[in-house]
């Protein structure tokens, strides 16, 4: 009869098993998947979006049954001031400060496959806003939201002033 192991490969196989049995072999750390590994950190705590409220979601979806079908293609925008008015915009309907430099401007169609730029600057048409910080992104459960926050030049959280644009698809 035909030999299919031989002793040393009998051997092998039964101490990977064993070690395998006890705890061998390789563990990897993987990153933790709800954080993301870009995400702002202030003081080393990564910043997170504050929830959503339901008062919130049933606001934008009112907007978007009054807006109608949306377009092909749209640049949607909107001017708020320091403490979350809404100066002017295009298909903006809502800004909330969500805390020091965290808001949330609703528009009235979802923006979620769009693209966001943000910028500080003065809610008129002239002058030259004070140096900072902007970052944007879509807005947690929320399809026509963006959050926006701001910092001062020191890389505080600071409420300041912004211009917000939303490219659609």
């Amino acid at each position: 009869m035909a030999k299919i192991f031989g002793r040393k490969s009998l051997l092998l196989a039964v101490g990977a098993l064993a070690l395998t049995l006890v705890g061998g072999g390789v563990a990897v750390a993987a990153p933790d998947p709800g954080v993301d590994p870009g995400a702002v950190r202030v003081d080393g705590r990564v910043v997170q979006q504050p929830p959503v409220t339901q008062a919130d979601i049933d606001a934008a979806k009112a907007a978007a049954a009054k807006a109608g079908p949306q377009q092909a293609s749209a640049t949607l925008f909107a001017v708020v001031s320091a403490n979350g008015g809404l100066i002017r915009g295009d298909g903006a309907v809502s800004v909330t400060l969500l805390g020091l430099g965290q808001y949330q401007v609703v528009f009235n169609t979802p923006v979620n496959n769009g693209a966001f730029v943000g910028t500080i600057g003065l809610t008129g048409s002239v002058g030259v806003s004070p140096s900072g910080l902007i970052s944007v992104v879509g807005r947690t459960n929320l399809a026509q939201g963006v959050f926006v926050q701001t910092w001062n030049a020191a890389n505080q959280p600071a409420n300041r002033s912004f211009h917000l644009a939303v490219f659609l698809p």
